[in-house]
């Protein structure tokens, strides 16, 4: 181990101290002996602060008793920090520096395999070096602030905002963070979402910066007038951040983008920055109030996540993911049922839905028949299964495993309307038994017609043509595929729950961009359509359009997702295929007839079983990854729904039925709050 790797990685915290005290070499190796120190301050797992809390209380035990280690350590710091360019932690640490997105993503993606070059001088590639772990925010963090003040103090290191060198960087970022924010809200898109007076007030902040950098610089200052100057910029910017809120408001209704979300957020940093900028800025020492322990771990934060590709999705991906779990949940309002009348008119439309099933069925058998390369024979599945959803949803028709992805956002959406009203759990518990009264609704319908339609079809076609779709081994194959002790049809339902999730999403992102991009406006303006079509067609077209774009696309996705899964599985040689219930049920009708009945008990008591499980697997894992996608959409937190399963089970016992049945009496809280007998009160 060569001497500089020897100061940056120390065998204890005593060594580390005595590396400082015994240096008389500043220039070249403060960098390094401080980046020894803090290497063992760092506890070797993050999440024991605790290690690097007493780590800290050593070493500031030893600074207080050793005047000389002290004294060099602060000229170690001075040397580092002084003599470094701060500009950059205003302009640039904590900020996204693109206005595009995908080219921030790429970009951060390209610096983690590689740092972003920084000039030695700069200020956040010492940082970089010093607390070059992603995890060193979380235990900075974890120590107390008194211990983080009292290592400042005692090292006299402070930043003092109030003298003129430091003041024209202060004034430089107050430029550059101004005309950024006038930059940006000079772009396309959001010209397009901004009115006219509000577009004045982004070019307004813009000028009164310049005003305030050219008094403090070509002026005395004087106070009043300083302060007055601020103030405006400061109601400006006010102004600035209300039209972004309106922007953000519209979205629940004309729907949104990620461009949208990404520009609106990195706008609002910059606005935020620049408040802050104003903040530390001012000429009088008695204002500036900026808190070194704070400052020092925003840096850290900043930039221990300046490369985190998660962050940046997580960010930015939340306004976009509610407004498409806001599609679902307007969609899913349509799925929970109430009243009786409501519970047959969802068994009947469950009944349609059952019958296209039977059909995508039958005709998955007919093909399968026919010789065809991999790829070609999952092209054709995926148009059989996509024809197929888009007419269930077109005819009006429902399909059971396509429903938890869209009551689960309505869910959610009570929820979140109910968050800290733990006396609202009631009513949320009676939401809950109409959904599994819904779902068990549509399952029964589904089934009751799909098996029976698709056992009726094979033998009629038996009769007329005198074989059957499918026989001998083939027809034993499709009993087997539903059968769990046979094969992995469990696992293969799981998949498929994930694909029913992903439809939903789909489904909702075509639906916000349909209302987003003004889809049906487009086509009521569209040159060709005007020129050979009447104004009547057109509007039909384009409400037509827009009402239906999402769930074709979704249902699109859903089919070829589906019937490609197989030849995926194929191409990469792994065990992958999909296990949908109504699909499974119409093969088993199919093999049922193929082997002309005769089927060993046990297996037809496990494909049956097998069959269910398939349905069950599919609800649950669509209906959680959808509930959970809607949850952290709206920022939902469980703690307080714990209160909800006592309402569930009191549901349960008073009124099981409720949960198969739609009842005579529609629920309300009181039938749950109320005591009904002493088992009750007990």
């Amino acid at each position: 181990m060569s001497e500089q790797q020897e100061l940056q990685h120390p065998k204890t915290v005593e060594i580390a101290i005595q590396n400082i005290r015994e240096t008389n070499q500043y220039n070249e190796h403060s960098l390094v002996l401080i980046t020894g120190l803090f290497s063992k301050i760092r506890p070797n797992f993050y999440g024991d602060y605790q290690k690097a809390e007493d780590t800290l209380k050593q070493v500031i035990q030893i600074l207080e008793n050793d005047p000389t280690t002290r004294r060099k350590l602060r000229y170690l710091f001075t040397q580092l920090f002084i003599n470094s360019e701060i500009l950059e932690i205003f302009i640039l640490s904590g900020i996204e520096t693109e206005s595009n997105f995908f080219v921030e993503f790429r970009n951060r993606l390209k610096h983690k395999i590689l740092p972003a070059d920084r000039k030695k001088e700069s200020l956040l590639r010492i940082i970089d070096t010093i607390f070059y772990k992603s995890t060193d925010i979380r235990w900075i963090e974890k120590i107390d602030d008194d211990l983080w003040k009292q290592f400042f103090s005692l090292l006299k290191l402070h930043v003092n905002f109030t003298n003129r060198e430091m003041l024209q960087k202060l004034n430089q970022a107050l430029h550059i963070v101004s005309c950024r924010i006038v930059t940006l809200s000079m772009n396309k898109e959001m010209r397009g979402w901004l009115q006219k007076d509000e577009i004045s007030f982004f070019i307004e902040q813009n000028r009164l910066s310049q005003n305030i950098i050219d008094f403090k610089e070509h002026a005395p200052v004087i106070k009043e007038k300083y302060d007055l100057l601020k103030n405006k910029l400061r109601r400006t910017l006010k102004h600035c951040e209300e039209s972004i809120r309106q922007i953000r408001l519209q979205s629940t209704s004309s729907g949104t983008s990620l461009q949208q979300t990404y520009l609106l957020r990195q706008i609002s940093e910059l606005i935020t920055r620049l408040y802050i900028i104003l903040d530390i800025s001012n000429p009088q020492p008695e204002s500036n109030s900026l808190n070194m322990v704070k400052l020092f771990q925003e840096i850290v934060r900043n930039e221990n996540t300046k490369n985190s590709l998660t962050q940046l999705i997580k960010s930015n991906i939340k306004v976009l993911a509610y407004r498409i779990a806001e599609h679902e949940h307007d969609t899913g309002e349509h799925y929970i049922i109430t009243s009786r009348a409501e519970y047959i008119k969802m068994l009947k439309s469950s009944m349609k839905g059952g019958a296209i099933a039977a059909i995508i069925a039958l005709i998955k058998s007919f093909l399968h028949k026919l010789v065809m390369a991999p790829f070609w024979q999952g092209f054709t599945y995926s148009l059989n299964y996509a024809s197929g959803f888009v007419a269930i949803h077109l005819t009006g028709s429902t399909l059971a495993t396509k429903q938890p992805a869209m009551t689960a956002s309505t869910i959610a959406s009570a929820m979140d309307n109910h968050k800290n009203k733990s006396s609202n759990m009631s009513e949320l518990a009676i939401l809950l038994s109409k959904v599994w009264r819904s779902q068990t609704a549509s399952f029964v319908g589904n089934l009751s017609i799909t098996f029976p339609v698709a056992l009726l079809v094979s033998f009629l076609y038996f009769l007329i043509f005198k074989v059957n779709i499918v026989e001998g081994a083939h027809a034993q194959e499709l009993l087997d595929w539903q059968n769990p002790l046979k094969s992995k049809c469990l696992m293969y339902a799981c998949n498929t729950g994930f694909f029913l999730y992903l439809s939903g999403l789909v489904s909702g992102f075509f639906d916000n961009r349909a209302i987003h991009g003004r889809i049906a406006q487009r086509i009521n303006d569209h040159p060709f359509l005007i020129r050979f079509f009447n104004e009547k067609s057109i509007q039909k077209l384009a409400a037509f359009t827009e009402t239906n774009m999402g769930p074709v696309m979704g249902n699109i996705f859903l089919g070829f997702s589906l019937g490609m899964a197989g030849f995926f599985g194929y191409i990469f040689g792994i065990d992958f295929d999909i296990r949908h219930i109504t699909i499974s049920t119409g093969q088993f009708a199919i093999g049922l007839q193929g082997l002309a009945y005769h089927v060993n008990p046990l297996d037809l008591v496990m494909t049956i079983i097998g069959i269910l499980s398939i349905g069950f697997l599919n609800f649950l894992v669509s209906f959680s990854l959808a509930f959970f996608t809607a949850a952290i959409s709206r920022g939902i937190r469980f703690e307080q729904y714990r209160h909800l399963m006592t309402y569930l089970r009191r549901l349960i016992a008073r009124y099981p039925l409720d949960f198969i049945f739609s009842p005579k009496k529609i629920r309300v809280p009181e039938d749950l709050l109320k005591k009904r007998n002493k088992q009750d009160e007990k």
